[in-house]
């Protein structure tokens, strides 16, 4: 198998994966790319989110709760300058570790019927542990999906899809602005293209036959993978 049909596998997979929970693309293809095309993370992979977190937003703008999210995204915007100000001061190589614990836990009480209520405090809450993990980890949607686990399926993806939608373009603004990114990747990305709407179609597809029930315990496993994944780090 081709580098090039290699990659686009992953990213179909992970874009499906997306569009079926409203996080995932990150988690699942960040770690794969990174062995077989490291040149894709992290700005082509912020750009395929961007994307992906557009399409979802739109065609599930009805289920948006606009009260809510907007204190998602001002936490997500504490966390990502939270991190990025202690990245460049402190020494973070522990906080994967500390993370990964912490949802791991998270999803363990889930388990045993612990579940936060969505208002407006956890929303802000959520989104800066997001907007930290994502910026220390590139696995931070763990936090939002734990906290919208027994939403309904559209309300899940809509309301994670604005907030990642928002996360990604501030990501890559700062990365344009600092010289990470460049035309390069933005190269990359539309070569990309073809396989996340693929994937995304797919998830789209899958959606209509897959039972609301099993929606939760595929956010639960994902979020435990990636606490695993933060530990492992």
């Amino acid at each position: 198998m081709s580098d090039l049909l290699l990659i686009n596998l992953v990213l179909l997979c992970g874009a499906c994966l997306q569009g079926l929970l409203g996080f995932g693309l990150g988690l699942f293809c960040a770690p794969l790319l990174f062995l077989i095309a490291p040149e894709y993370v992290p700005a082509p992979m912020i750009l395929n989110a961007l994307l992906l977190t557009f399409l979802i937003s739109v065609t599930n703008r009805e289920a948006i709760d606009t009260r809510l999210t907007a204190f998602a995204i001002v936490g997500g915007t504490i966390g990502v300058s939270a991190a990025g100000g202690l990245m460049w001061w402190l020494d973070t190589e522990h906080y994967p570790l500390l993370f990964g614990i912490l949802i791991i836990l998270a999803v363990l009480l889930s388990f045993l019927g612990v579940r936060p209520a969505i208002n407006r405090r956890t929303n802000l809450i959520a989104g800066a542990l997001s907007g930290f993990m994502g910026t220390t980890t590139s696995a931070g949607g763990a936090p939002m999906g734990l906290l919208y686990q027994d939403a309904e399926h559209s309300e899940i993806k809509a309301n994670l899809s604005v907030f990642f939608l928002y996360i990604n373009l501030f990501g890559i603004c700062l990365l344009w602005l600092t010289g990470i990114a460049g035309q390069g990747d933005l190269l990359l990305f539309l070569q990309s293209v073809p396989a996340l709407l693929l994937g995304w179609w797919m998830s789209w597809y899958l959606g209509k036959r897959i039972n609301a029930y099993y929606v939760r315990y595929m956010i639960l496993l994902v979020a435990l993978c990636a606490g695993i994944l933060s530990v492992l780090m």
